[in-house]
C-alpha cells in the first residue's frame, strides 16, 4: 500500500538569524524489506529512495553492489552505505513558510507499506505509522551579529532537532551565544490520506 506521512516544524527566529531547513530528514519507519520495525531511514529531497540503517549485513535478496550497501568502495551507490540498504521512501513534498520571526517547514513523506512481524522480535507487528513516530530535522543558521562584526565564519554549521527532545529548545550562536532559534515544542508527526 503507498502511504503519506506529513511533518511539520516551527521555529522562532530573532533578528540575528539567517535560517534554512536542509534539505535531510531522519525518520523511524517500520521497513517492509528488511522486516525490521523502528529503523532509522535517511532520505533526501529530491532523492528516488530512502537508505534504511537496519542490516548488520546483506539481506537474503541482496546480491548487487547497490542493494548490499557497501557504497561507493566497491562500485555502488555512494548513497548506499554499508550496513544499509535502500527503501522504498521519498519525500514528495517540501515547503517552507514564514517571516522575519518564524519559519515552518511542511514535509510529505510518501512510502510503500504492508504488514509484517519483525524478524528479530516477532511480537514486533510493523504498522503505517509505526509504534514510536520519530523524525529529525536537519537546518542551518547563521549569526547575522557576527557577520556584522566581520567574521568570516559567521554561520554555525548543520544543525537538528527532533521529536524526543527536552522542549523548548534554544540555538545560539556558537561563536558569540547571541540568541538565534528557538523552537518551542516537536515536529508533528501525522498519517494523511
Amino acid at each position: 500500500m503507498l502511504s503519506h506521512v506529513e511533518i511539520t516544524a516551527r521555529v522562532e527566529l530573532t533578528e540575528a538569524a539567517h535560517f534554512w531547513w536542509a534539505n535531510r530528514i531522519e525518520y523511524s519507519h517500520d521497513c517492509f524489506v528488511c522486516r525490521r520495525t523502528g529503523r532509522t531511514v535517511t532520505v533526501h529531497h529530491g532523492a528516488a529512495h530512502g537508505v534504511c540503517q537496519s542490516a548488520q549485513g546483506p539481506l537474503e535478496w541482496q546480491d548487487g553492489p547497490d542493494e548490499v550497501g557497501d557504497g561507493a568502495a566497491t562500485g555502488g551507490d555512494p548513497a548506499v552505505p554499508p550496513g544499509s540498504h535502500p527503501a522504498p521512501i521519498r519525500i514528495t513534498g517540501f515547503d517552507t513558510v514564514g517571516g522575519r520571526g518564524d519559519n515552518t517547514l511542511r514535509c510529505r513523506l510518501s512510502f510503500w507499506w504492508s504488514p509484517f512481524a519483525d524478524v528479530e522480535r516477532p511480537q514486533a507487528r510493523g504498522g503505517e505509522l509505526g509504534t514510536g513516530p520519530w523524525v529529525r530535522l536537519h537546518y542551518r543558521v547563521g549569526c547575522h551579529a557576527c557577520r556584522d562584526a566581520g567574521e568570516d565564519q559567521w554561520f554555525n554549521g548543520e544543525q537538528s532537532l527532533q521529536t524526543n527532545a527536552v522542549w523548548p529548545v534554544a540555538s545560539p550562536c556558537r561563536k558569540c551565544g547571541t540568541d538565534l532559534v528557538t523552537m518551542t515544542g516537536p515536529p508533528e508527526i501525522r498519517l494523511v490520506g
